[in-house]
């Protein structure tokens, strides 16, 4: 019985893993292979979804299709928004998919949040690997295929097993130290496995981007805020462990990392710690972000229903930011109304873990202003996996007793 509970732990990872990091392998994105699960939440006439659910699902997509509709009034003729939320209903399905298969073979809320932060902490030992051996890192790219406009088998930049890297994969490493600290408030993992999987998860930020770095603060404040002074000491006496074993062997990492990949490689990875404030100011995130931030609708009837651009299509000038391509594609009103029935939708889990939502849900907003990090990317899946499983699992429990 143990072993059939273990291999079915090992298969929900499997498909977690997959739907989470997607990777572009030489037989297609493998989240293809997935995407029949789907069918699952038509087969049980969606039991546990709920009725309110899907009709502000219907009322994201709607919002959409005024994006869209705006982008052809515009010159432009993108779907992209549109895509996103659609993919916001395809990942709430397939959430459902996943969830029922774990509450058969057993699984609790917990151990979706464990075998989530898995998927991570996987990711990141293949990260700190490929950056150790080269040879490893060509390995593991041969069975992988490019995505944007980035060679990942040479570079300072790394993705491990997931289709891409930069800031959306950087953003999942705090998201991940939430669901690291929530399992240790819950008494789910002890002090020393936190350590444990929290020291990968912060070295491979210095290979997959600085953004993480920014948003780290967040998670420890957060866990501060909101009152778990027992644990406090303990999570900061083992952050100050951490802390001195990176200075205690930082000269001998620095040699290595300089015999390995040369100077340029070490400023870049760890350059903007060395230099302090000097050196966060030339990291450049903050002038970029400001300045994609001054993009936005400022005429009639743009400011109503926007531009229709969500990061396609010829639009000048160019913007990343989350916030500045949602109020360009369906104006102020419909794109304030997109954030907030996103977050009423899972109201009611929100307020019933509030460490674990809030806090990651604060993390996103704030990464927002950098990229469209909230309904897209690696962190949004788990984000949108997890506030899924916790409303399925609240519907369940009230069927069921």
């Amino acid at each position: 019985m143990a072993s059939n509970f273990s291999l079915f732990r090992f298969f929900i990872f499997l498909l977690l893993f997959i739907f989470i990091l997607n990777p572009y392998t030489v037989v297609g994105p493998l989240a293809y292979f997935i995407l029949p699960l789907i069918i699952i939440p038509f087969y049980m006439r969606m039991r546990f979804v709920g009725a309110d659910t899907l009709i502000l699902i219907y009322f994201l997509i709607g919002i959409s299709l005024i994006g869209v509709i705006s982008s052809f009034m515009h010159g432009i003729g993108q779907f992209s928004h549109f895509k996103v939320a659609v993919s916001l209903l395809a990942y709430i399905f397939l959430s459902y998919s996943i969830f029922m298969i774990s509450r058969r073979c057993g699984l609790c809320f917990n151990d979706l949040v464990y075998l989530s932060l898995l998927v991570v902490f996987l990711n990141s030992l293949i990260i700190l690997v490929q950056v150790l051996s080269p040879s490893f890192r060509g390995f593991t790219e041969a069975f992988l295929v490019l995505s944007g406009n980035v060679d990942w088998t040479d570079g300072y930049r790394y993705r491990g097993l997931a289709s891409g890297g930069g800031a959306s994969l950087s953003v999942l490493i705090p998201v991940s130290m939430v669901l690291v600290f929530y399992l240790y408030a819950e008494r789910y993992l002890g002090i020393a496995r936190l350590v444990f999987i929290l020291s990968p998860l912060v070295v491979s930020l210095f290979f997959i981007g600085r953004t993480g770095f920014f948003l780290a603060p967040i998670v420890f404040l957060s866990f501060v805020f909101f009152g778990f002074k027992e644990h406090f000491l303990k999570v900061f006496s083992s952050a100050l462990v951490v802390s001195f074993l990176v200075l205690a062997f930082g000269e001998e990492v620095k040699y290595f990392i300089v015999d390995l990949y040369g100077v340029a490689f070490y400023k870049y990875s760890f350059g903007f710690f060395l230099g302090g404030a000097e050196g966060l100011k030339d990291e450049g995130t903050i002038d970029a972000v400001v300045g994609f931030l001054k993009v936005m609708p400022v005429s009639f009837p743009e400011v109503l229903i926007g531009y229709g651009f969500y990061g396609v299509g010829e639009f000048y000038p160019w913007t990343d930011s989350g916030y500045s391509r949602m109020f360009l594609s369906v104006g102020y009103f419909f794109g304030l109304a997109f954030y907030f029935i996103f977050f009423f939708m899972f109201r009611d889990v929100i307020l019933y873990k509030k460490y674990l939502f809030l806090t990651i849900g604060l993390v996103l907003l704030v990464a927002e202003v950098k990229e469209p990090l909230l309904f897209t990317g690696y962190a949004s899946r788990v984000y949108v996996f997890l506030l899924a499983s916790a409303l399925f699992g609240r519907n369940f429990d009230k069927r069921n007793v």
